[in-house]
């Protein structure tokens, strides 16, 4: 029984007969397929001057191109080919958190009271002028330093003296300080050795397949048969 041109059918084997073709997306030239070509033309590809292509079902299933009966069912053009063997899924989420004392490093904190401080001060000064070159003895009393108008009071009992007292230079080795007194510390600890995790904004994808129990078989076209007639 001969078959109309165009007619598509799946086998069992993974050749396409005498007058037949596989349905891959080929490229047939026009010239040597005229009565095909009439009822695909380049729907399913082609320059349309010399070539046209075949349907390629190469991992594809067939739906009908009809309009649907019902709504909410996308029509699917002739020659459109639709779909996806796997879709990406994402998930966003996000979540707030109000960072604490227990976020912050471990630390100690505190106040220092210090109380009865104070320095004692020992000065060691020597003067090389007049009236210093000499013990004094028993029942020797200070007097003035050389005479003349540029003379200097050694020691006076009155805190004014009339006479300003002369800068005595003094080095570092001949002044010793000490300081002493008592000192407490109290206070305490905040923060936290293990601080407390803080949440933050996360993304997660996974890969999905969408595929339908198949199985794979081999889908031919019909090249060479009688014209399918209209009514």
């Amino acid at each position: 029984m001969e078959t109309m041109i165009g007619t598509i059918m799946t086998v069992a084997f993974d050749y396409a007969p005498q007058g037949w073709a596989l349905c891959n997306g080929q490229l047939l030239q026009i010239q040597s397929n005229q009565a095909l070509y009439s009822l695909l033309g380049t729907t399913y590809g082609g320059d349309g001057k010399t070539t046209f292509a075949l349907p390629d079902l190469r991992g594809r299933t067939v739906v009908g191109s009809q309009a649907p009966p019902k709504s909410g069912i996308t029509p699917v053009a002739r020659g459109k080919a639709v779909g996806v063997q796997s879709v990406t899924v994402m998930a966003t989420g996000s979540t707030s958190a109000q960072i604490g004392i227990a976020n912050l490093p471990q630390t100690v904190t505190g106040t220092a009271q210090i109380n009865g401080i104070g320095a004692t001060s020992t000065l060691y000064a020597t003067t090389s002028g007049p009236g210093a070159t000499i013990p004094p003895g028993s029942g020797a009393v200070l007097s003035d330093s050389g005479a003349g108008p540029t003379s200097a009071a050694i020691y006076y009992t009155n805190p004014t003296p009339a006479v300003a007292l002369p800068a005595v230079p003094l080095s570092d080795d001949s002044v010793k300080t000490v300081i002493g007194g008592t000192a407490s510390f109290g206070g305490g600890q905040i923060g936290s050795a293990a601080p407390a995790p803080l949440e933050v904004k996360s993304t997660t994808s996974t890969t999905m397949s969408v595929v339908q129990p198949s199985l794979g078989l081999t889908y031919i076209i019909c090249t060479n048969g009688y014209y399918p007639p209209k009514d």
